[in-house]
């Protein structure tokens, strides 16, 4: 009995001490509430940002060194100033909390002052671990990865001509002389600048002269702001700075690092201070040189230079290009000769107008000869800065000999875009859609039939030595700069165009008020006219390098422009909403308001009877308001990049019934459900409206979580897509129909998310039979804990893969995996069409196809940067 009671007064012992250290604790919390706001406060105001000093100064430190920023220190500093604010909001929400009485009497709420005390001392131990997760970061960077190699776009067209030999080696040699920082190579339009100095940059990079070649394209505009931007992509820099002087610090820093580099600067007008770009060219400095290309050879007249004039071509080598050009026709038919010979000589020795010459006459019978050489000596010629008048009818009469008017429309058009701007294809096929620079044919049924239409057109210009292709990027071109101001003085004289770029003020009206075409581009603060009195406009282009936003548009602008059938804005300001006179115009079909600062948009809705193709990319558009779902004639739609858009309530999208192409920003995660944080509210866009598109066959989508996506989440008329999942850059279908014509797919991390962890990419029922990707032409796969990425049946179904990148798969072993398949020794599997191979970061990779390898492809490269073994057995055929 005695020990029973010991034992029950234990246990009642035990119970009281620990409702009491219970209570004490709870009680604590009352009374400890401004000792533990004040702890708070001291932890985040005090020893967190101490610390987030000392990083943010380390951090300084090597960006002024031109050196990579360490992933986890960026996150920590993110992780800091996000605690930063939810402290100073929690504060905010405390001091409403406090002052609040309880049951309206007089006393404080202890409820919630309780309830706060408590929150902060855990918000507090959270605090002091990020704070000596701070402590302990000790380096914070890395040296930047080595720059890719210089890939220019004319050295694969480079001639070895014995008259420009001499002066290619005596660059050369110029450039290893120590005494030499800047070279200048001038000479006419079209003489063949940059093909020669690309031509040295490939060279003088071979020879290890140089650690580092990078180019920029400065242009007529010569805009600093540019230059920079050129320059720090090449070199893998990012420049966060928002000012020229800031900018040019860091670029000279990362210059002026020890390491011998070579800038090229193409296309120079006037000349540039280089210290301003940020360029370390001085007495003192040798590790860094400057070769310049210009038309003029006084650019840089004041500075000690050495300078090379290149001069036209010989006779004897303007007729072998000539020929060359032309192919065997006219070795084939002694008749042409004599005439061709004539017409070679018009070219005058100039590479850009031989080439557009003989290529536009390959083929052509005598009277096609007649025509080009009357056409040549009788032409009427215009005088265009640095071009030789030999070279405006050159080009003249290839433009005149284009079979169609789409061909020559579409030449004219790209003489809109910047000088050296990348043209992407999808944008020329929007304006090919909108029908109003391309006049030839009727205006096409859809999207793909445009795209295949300018496809073809692209080609025939690119053929006729027109346009430039990009042999790393099929879906832009390029056009030469001497073409194209050959192209805007004929936009200008037969169509009414008025292309200015660079300007500082607004045009006189005098020259403008009867253009059919405006294309204006301006690097300094431009005020818009109250009122654009312009009634034969049918396309206009406004532009500003500007990221500021500092363009206003008026109210009434459109008054004047009632015919306007495109509109083409870039960074302008649309705020707070937008010009009425917008909401007037009734042909309006394409409006693009990218980069642009917008306010409401509502007004759209007034567009609804004739607009096709509205583009807000790269736009601070947040919310997508539900007016947009009345353009029911919106045919492509176009939110790519924008950061900020949160909300896009339920229903607009489906209602947009016509849409072929739909792109959401690839971050976007408002997904079915509500917006917290908006006032209200928000129903959001549902996976499934996109599912009601049928006429849908460009989709670029982002869904970050993969449990969103709906069990027949199927798209079957899909030609292009990007489907996101999980993250940035992760493209995936879910089920297989909606690949039959897919051209380009690029894998990733989310892949796992999906599929589980799958030790085999294809290793579900029915996921990726091989004819679903008989078309595929691309693949990118990186960041996927895969063993193996095909099974033998799905690579012999790759027959039109041209390019294949994997990258940063840590499990994969081979490409191709032995699943025990009956004809895998009967069937061999062949990547004939494969022409590009890259392989890095796949540190467990044993073979191509482990145990047999016998793959037959047509590789013309391959990089395998970290596999150290060897990567193909002498099974494996290339040819």
């Amino acid at each position: 009995m005695v020990c029973t009671e010991t034992i029950l007064g234990k246990i009642v012992e035990k119970i009281v001490e620990t409702v009491f250290q219970s209570v004490g604790r709870h009680v604590g919390f009352l009374l400890h509430y401004k000792q533990n706001m004040k702890n708070l406060e001291d932890e985040v105001n005090i020893n967190l940002q101490e610390q987030r000093t000392n990083v943010e100064g380390k951090i300084n430190e090597a960006n002024h060194r031109g050196e990579a920023i360490d992933n986890d220190v960026s996150v920590w500093l993110k992780n800091a100033d996000e605690t930063r604010q939810g402290v100073d909001k929690f504060m905010d929400d405390k001091a409403v909390k406090e002052n609040m009485l309880c049951f309206n009497f007089s006393f404080p709420n202890f409820i919630s002052r309780y309830s706060l005390s408590k929150e902060a001392e855990k918000e507090v131990v959270r605090v002091k671990h990020l704070t000596e997760k701070g402590g302990n970061i000790g380096i914070v960077s890395h040296p930047r990865e080595a720059p890719p190699e210089v890939v220019f776009r004319s050295s694969g067209n480079y001639e070895c001509f014995h008259s420009r030999d001499k002066v290619f080696k005596d660059i050369v040699k110029a450039l290893k002389d120590p005494e030499v920082n800047m070279i200048v190579v001038y000479g006419t339009g079209g003489v063949g600048k940059t093909t020669m100095v690309t031509k040295v940059a490939e060279q003088v990079k071979k020879d290890e002269t140089f650690d580092e070649v990078v180019i920029a394209v400065v242009s007529q505009d010569a805009n600093v702001i540019k230059i920079q931007e050129q320059l720090a992509e090449r070199l893998n820099l990012t420049l966060s700075e928002k000012t020229e002087v800031g900018r040019a610090s860091r670029l000279w820093n990362r210059l002026d690092n020890g390491k011998k580099n070579l800038i090229i600067l193409d296309d120079v007008w006037q000349e540039l201070d280089l210290n301003k770009i940020g360029v370390p060219i001085t007495d003192g400095n040798k590790s860094c040189k400057v070769v310049l290309t210009s038309r003029k050879q006084d650019v840089y007249m004041n500075m000690d230079v050495k300078d090379f004039r290149i001069e036209i071509l010989s006779e004897g080598e303007s007729w072998a290009l000539f020929k060359k050009k032309v192919g065997n026709y006219v070795n084939a038919h002694h008749e042409l000769h004599e005439i061709a010979w004539a017409v070679c000589k018009e070219c005058q020795g100039l590479p850009v107008a031989i080439n557009a010459i003989g290529a536009a006459l390959k083929n052509k019978d005598m009277y096609a000869w007649e025509d080009a050489l009357d056409k040549l000596k009788n032409s009427m010629i215009k005088d265009i800065e640095g071009i030789d008048r030999s070279v405006y009818a050159s080009l003249k009469w290839s433009y005149d000999r284009l079979d169609s008017e789409d061909a020559k429309s579409c030449f004219l058009l790209c003489c809109l875009f910047p000088e050296d701007a990348e043209i992407q294809i999808v944008d020329l096929v929007r304006y090919y859609m909108a029908g109003t620079t391309f006049h030839g044919d009727q205006k096409p049924d859809s999207l793909e039939r445009a795209f295949y239409r300018v496809r073809t057109v692209v080609g025939t210009l690119i053929s006729c030595c027109l346009l430039l292709d990009k042999n790393y990027d099929e879906d832009v071109v390029k056009m030469h700069d001497v073409v194209r101001d050959v192209a805007i003085s004929i936009a200008k004289s037969e169509k009414s165009f008025l292309v200015k770029h660079g300007i500082k003020d607004w045009p006189e009206k005098a020259t403008y008020e009867h253009c059919s075409v405006i294309s204006l581009r301006s690097h300094d603060m431009l005020e818009f006219p109250d009122e654009l009195v312009c009634p034969e406009l049918h396309t206009l282009w406004l532009d500003s390098t500007i990221h500021e936003f500092q363009h206003q548009v008026p109210d009434r602008f459109f008054s004047g422009t009632k015919n306007l059938i495109v509109v083409d804005l870039n960074r302008v300001t649309m705020s707070p909403s937008l010009p009425a006179s917008l909401a007037k115009l009734a042909k309006l079909q394409m409006l693009c308001l990218n980069e642009c600062k917008l306010g409401d948009i509502t007004i759209l809705k007034d567009l609804k009877d004739h607009l096709e193709i509205l583009s807000l990319r790269c736009s601070d558009i947040e919310v997508l308001p539900p007016e947009v779902g009345e353009l029911t004639r919106l045919r492509v739609l176009d939110m790519n990049d924008c950061e900020r858009l949160k909300v896009i309530p339920k229903g607009v999208i489906s209602k947009l019934f016509r849409l072929e192409e739909l792109c959401m920003p690839s971050w976007f995660s408002q997904w079915e459900g509500t917006r917290a944080g908006t006032g209200r509210d928000i129903s959001c866009v549902s996976l499934d409206e996109l599912m009601s598109l049928t006429r849908l066959t460009n989709l670029y989508v982002c869904i970050q979580d993969p449990a969103l996506l709906p069990k027949d989440f199927t798209f079957e008329n899909l030609v292009r897509f990007n489907i996101l999942v999980g993250g940035i850059g992760n493209f995936y279908s879910k089920d297989s129909t909606g690949f039959l014509k897919l051209e380009n797919i690029h894998l990733a991390n989310a892949l796992e998310g999906l599929l589980g962890k799958p030790k085999w990419c294809w290793q579900r029922n029915g996921l990726y039979p091989s004819k679903s990707f008989n078309r595929l032409t691309h693949l990118r796969v990186t960041d996927c804990r895969l063993k193996y990425l095909f099974s033998p049946s799905l690579a012999r179904g790759l027959v039109g893969l041209k390019k294949l990148e994997i990258e940063r798969c840590m499990d994969m072993e081979g490409v191709i995996g032995n699943e025990g398949e009956e004809d895998e020794d009967i069937i061999p599997i062949s990547f004939s069409r494969l022409n590009e191979l890259s392989l890095a970061s796949l540190p467990n990779l044993k073979s191509f196809y482990p145990k047999k390898e016998k793959t037959a492809t047509s590789s013309e490269s391959c990089s395998a940067h970290d596999a150290q073994m060897v990567l193909f057995t002498d099974k494996v055929m290339l040819y």
